[in-house]
């Protein structure tokens, strides 16, 4: 499976993201059958889907941690 990410998503969060979703997608998609995901961010909302139909797999929420200043 190839995992393309959009260029709005930070490297350092990547490889997390990756193991994520192969963990949660056993196989191809199920309406087309293309074998590449594409993971959107939209806001604070990761929106896994497939890379040929665009049909949705699954969307994750990322937490955003607060930064209290001194």
């Amino acid at each position: 499976m190839k995992i393309y990410f959009d260029p709005d998503i930070p490297e350092e969060l990547q490889d997390d993201i990756k193991n994520v979703v192969e963990e949660q997608i056993e196989g191809p998609c199920p309406s087309c059958g293309c074998d590449e995901i594409y993971v959107s961010l939209i806001g604070n909302t990761l929106d896994v889907k497939c890379y040929d139909c665009g049909e949705s797999f699954f969307e994750l929420e990322l937490e955003v941690e607060e930064q209290q200043t001194a």
